[in-house]
C-alpha cells in the first residue's frame, strides 16, 4: 500500500470520506499508476507521489494534487508538503468545493469517530 505524499483524504465514515474514495478510484481507474516513493514510515508505510497516465493518451494526473483540487483531501500540515499543495487547497477552500462546503471541516488528523 502506497499513502498519497504530502496529502490527508478523509477516511470511510468522515464527511466526504466516500466521495474522496470513489474520485480516486475515478482518477486510477484503467490507468497505468507510476509511484514515486518519497518516505518510508513506521510498519513499512510508504509515502510517495502517485501519477495516473492514460493507456490510450498522454493524460497524467497527480492524484493527490487531483483530490486537494477537488476539495477531498488536505494538504497534510503535520509533516512534509510543498507548497504547490498549499496553494491547490487554498484555491478549493476560496472556491468553497468538496469538504470545504462545510462551515468548518474536521481535518483526519483531529477526526474521532
Amino acid at each position: 500500500m502506497v499513502y498519497l505524499w504530502g496529502i490527508q483524504a478523509p477516511r470511510p465514515g468522515q464527511p466526504f470520506g466516500a466521495a474522496a474514495t470513489e474520485a480516486a478510484g475515478r482518477i486510477c481507474g484503467g490507468k497505468r499508476l507510476h509511484v514515486a516513493a518519497r518516505s518510508a514510515g513506521p510498519e513499512g508505510r510508504i509515502a510517495g507521489s502517485v501519477v495516473a497516465e492514460g493507456k490510450e493518451t498522454s493524460e497524467r494526473q497527480d492524484v493527490g494534487r487531483a483530490l486537494i483540487r477537488l476539495g477531498l483531501a488536505w494538504q497534510d500540515q503535520r509533516g512534509p508538503s510543498s507548497a504547490q499543495l498549499r496553494s491547490l487547497e487554498q484555491e478549493a477552500r476560496r472556491e468553497e468545493v468538496g469538504l470545504w462546503q462545510q462551515e468548518a471541516p474536521t481535518p483526519l488528523w483531529a477526526w474521532r469517530e
